[in-house]
């Protein structure tokens, strides 16, 4: 089926969610529904384990009874004294679902009773040492609406954080640099904090895979990866 701007959506009703195993962090089910034809379809769907919310009255985050927002992405820019964009600060670490490393922008899973404002800057601060309690020029500028990670896998969504840093490239990449403050999680113990000038930022990704032995030790996050491909087209 073709549309052009103006989508068809269908209330879709599901009519059966089977357990079919479950982990610390994960489970995996069995969802039945059925199509506008009437064909009865099933789908194997992976669901994050929520933290138990001591107010779930408040649950502003759920977006209806399988999709939720569990996690931030931090997208932090730095700007230098001029307000100038000069740099975006990324981490890598390795992902064992990949076998390889994964260069991506800071993230977390938003806590109970947690704001994605909050989580962003409590991940920011663990992940790269960035903090406002610190005395680093720390903004939020920008929240983003809910977006899917693998909407064929999982119904966990992510809110889109913008955040701006006020800092010369000395004080950045100094040895007083706030990156030497980072305290990652213990489950992050291989995070490493890299920062990259925006200028030509798809082609430094592109080129620091290479030098680390190409995608099969680094892969790149999509979500980066879109961002960067954005700035270069210019559209």
């Amino acid at each position: 089926m073709t549309t052009q701007g103006n989508p068809i959506i269908h209330n879709i009703k599901h009519t059966a969610d089977t357990l079919l195993g479950k982990g610390r962090w994960l489970s995996l089910h069995q969802v039945q529904f059925q199509d506008p034809s009437g064909t009865q379809r099933a789908w194997e769907v992976c669901r994050r384990i929520k933290p138990i919310s001591v107010n779930s009255a408040s649950d502003t985050q759920t977006l209806n009874s399988t999709a939720s927002v569990d996690a931030v992405d931090v997208i932090t820019i730095i700007k230098n004294s001029h307000k100038k964009a000069t740099h975006v600060v990324l981490v890598i670490q390795y992902r064992p679902a990949l076998s390889a490393y994964s260069l991506e922008f800071p993230s977390g899973l938003i806590d109970a009773d947690e704001s994605p404002e909050t989580a962003a800057l409590r991940e920011l601060e663990e992940e790269t040492g960035f903090s406002a309690q610190a005395g680093h020029a720390v903004k939020i500028v920008k929240v983003g609406v809910p977006v899917s990670y693998e909407p064929g896998l999982t119904g966990s969504c992510s809110r889109v954080v913008i955040v701006e840093v006020q800092m010369d490239e000395e004080q950045l990449l100094g040895p007083e640099s706030p990156l030497r403050k980072a305290k990652p999680e213990d489950d992050e113990w291989s995070l490493q904090v890299l920062v990259l000038p925006l200028s030509n930022l798809l082609q430094s990704l592109q080129d620091l895979q290479d030098k680390v032995g190409g995608q099969s030790k680094l892969v790149l996050d999509s979500r980066l990866y879109a961002w960067a491909l954005g700035r270069e087209l210019g559209h």
